[in-house]
């Protein structure tokens, strides 16, 4: 399920992050052979993925049902399949093609900007709330909840794990789809197995007792099944019952972990509790699917995102939705609305207050040339 661990592990395949050249050969070798096999375990998916689909639609519908003469149900069950079915393969093709959550070019300005008004913290395997770190890889300040991606060499948002099922990295910005792949395709085994397993046990029985080359009729030789059917039927099922009991246990570690707000990474974490918590399951859910609402449902960009994945709400920050108290230069500290979804919030007005970036800047404008003609412009325009 995970290469994750209580270290920075590996990530996805897509990297903004500036890499050093000079790594040992053995780590190279490593890595193509972890990219190899997590090549080969996708093409192991997609196979599955298309088999399931065909043989659910080809056989189980269109011979098996009417062979039984149950041919009422072939509709009903055709829909209710396939409209599982089709979200968990477009929930798939999100997570494996999406950008997990390369460090995005915005913040690199940033940290060039505030440059050292920004505290950069050296990257420990625990909980580090509103401090950004250093990436001894990428040679960058990363943000908070950020890891490194040893095979991609490239750091990730809010990391989670690398998944060789998708061949990719689980992010920020993937992490919806992947559990929404792991529900549908969970829910297609289920549906699959519900709707055809009085024919699958039937098959199974008679394949038992049955001559080897002989057809498989239930009462009308028009519609007989080959033996080839038979087997490829219960190829299925069990490829479906396989399918369903691999994922049990992903989704009973991975949703519990979202709906703390807590990736397996951070799983590992004991130095404080969870600074993230929203304080609800939905809460947190929210966190990685934006605020509730249809898009919920879907393997889509989140509509109303409450967060950009550089920067987290926390329980124990006074900066919230409703704003945050700020102080400017000579001016009394104002109430001011920092929500991501607020209209004209820039994402730096958040990055400042929960890095704690110093308000002194730094990196002073360059004065204009006073030469000749500016005195005399001066003198010109002297009252």
């Amino acid at each position: 399920q995970s290469l994750a661990g209580g270290r920075e592990a590996a990530g996805g395949p897509l990297g903004a992050c500036p890499v050093s050249n000079g790594g040992p050969a053995a780590m190279a070798s490593s890595n193509a052979a972890i990219h190899c096999a997590s090549l080969a375990t996708m093409s192991v998916s997609i196979l599955v993925f298309v088999f399931e689909g065909l043989t659910y639609n080809v056989i189980f519908l269109g011979r098996v049902l009417p062979a039984m003469d149950k041919s009422t149900l072939v509709l009903p069950f055709a829909v209710l399949f396939n409209s599982v079915w089709i979200l968990a393969v477009w929930s798939y093709l999100r997570a494996h093609l999406v950008d997990p959550g390369s460090v995005p070019r915005r913040w690199q300005e940033f940290v060039k900007q505030v440059g050292d008004a920004l505290p950069v913290a050296p990257a420990r395997p625990e909980w580090q709330p509103g401090k950004a770190t250093y990436c001894k890889k990428c040679e960058i300040p990363r943000p908070e909840r950020a890891k490194h991606c040893k095979v991609c060499e490239t750091c990730v948002l809010r990391m989670d794990h690398h998944c060789p099922w998708i061949n990719n990295c689980v992010g920020f910005n993937n992490h919806k789809f992947f559990l929404l792949l792991g529900i549908y395709s969970g829910l297609a085994c289920v549906v699959a197995l519900g709707t055809s397993l009085p024919e699958l046990a039937l098959c199974a029985a008679v394949v038992m007792h049955m001559e080897e080359g002989k057809s498989l009729t239930w009462g009308n030789e028009d519609r007989s099944l080959e033996v080839a059917d038979i087997v490829l039927f219960l190829v299925f099922g069990v490829l479906a019952l396989l399918v369903a009991v691999l994922l049990a246990p992903l989704l009973s570690t991975h949703l519990p972990l979202a709906m703390q707000n807590i990736t397996s990474i951070e799983d590992n974490y004991e130095n404080m509790p969870n600074p993230f918590d929203q304080g609800g399951a939905s809460a947190n859910l929210a966190q990685l699917f934006g605020a509730f609402g249809p898009d919920w449902f879907f393997p889509i960009t989140p509509w109303r995102p409450l967060t950009d994945g550089v920067s987290f709400e926390r329980c124990d920050e006074p900066l919230n939705t409703a704003g945050v108290s700020h102080a400017t230069d000579g001016q009394r500290s104002e109430e001011v609305n920092l929500s991501f979804t607020a209209e004209g919030v820039q994402p730096e007005q958040i990055w400042r207050q929960r890095f704690s970036v110093r308000s002194a800047p730094l990196v002073p404008l360059e004065e204009p040339d006073k030469g000749p003609l500016w005195m005399l412009t001066r003198w010109m325009n002297w009252p």
